[in-house]
């Protein structure tokens, strides 16, 4: 994409990153700045925005955690947590720059940090509709998952689905 500059989140991108979440997602999925922040204390380089020009694209909000336990919706995060995965928390991208793959290059992004970081599964949680586009990025969901698990992704609204991708070395 001509003029896409893609760098990490920080503090002062987030009043543009809350407008884009609040056109992307129900009121119900929204995280807080606290929350942005929390996740962009663990990790960064996994915490991304797309910028051209002066508009925000898009942004990629995700960290290493525990593998089958996702943290609710605006949870402010420990540092403390054991991480064994890449988690994915989300991914939006402005209304006119969709159509464009600009989703697929924040991943990318976001898949060669975390395999830096020497994490080889992801995780995430699809929401309203998402899980086509998350299988065709490589995620698929589990056959079964346990109770615990199934009632934390009920928390992300009745049409989320938990997707796991096994092998981020492989593309």
């Amino acid at each position: 994409m001509a003029g896409l500059v893609l760098r990490p989140m920080a503090r002062q991108d987030l009043p543009a990153v809350l407008a884009l979440q609040a056109l992307g997602y129900p009121a119900a999925l929204h995280d807080s700045a606290d929350a942005f922040l929390s996740r962009m204390a663990l990790a960064a380089e996994l915490n991304l925005t797309a910028w051209r020009g002066e508009d925000l694209a898009g942004y990629l909000v995700s960290h290493p955690w525990a593998a089958g336990s996702p943290p609710p919706v605006d949870a402010v995060l420990a540092p403390a947590t054991p991480a064994d995965c890449w988690y994915v928390h989300d991914l939006s991208v402005a209304q006119d720059a969709r159509g464009l793959g600009l989703g697929k290059i924040l991943l990318a992004a976001g898949r060669e940090a975390a395999m830096a970081r020497g994490l080889s599964r992801s995780e995430l949680i699809a929401v309203d509709g998402a899980a086509p586009f998350w299988r065709r990025q490589g995620w698929a969901a589990p056959a079964a998952i346990a109770p615990d698990l199934a009632l934390k992704v009920a928390g992300y609204g009745p049409a989320a689905v938990f997707m796991t991708r096994e092998d981020l070395a492989n593309p």
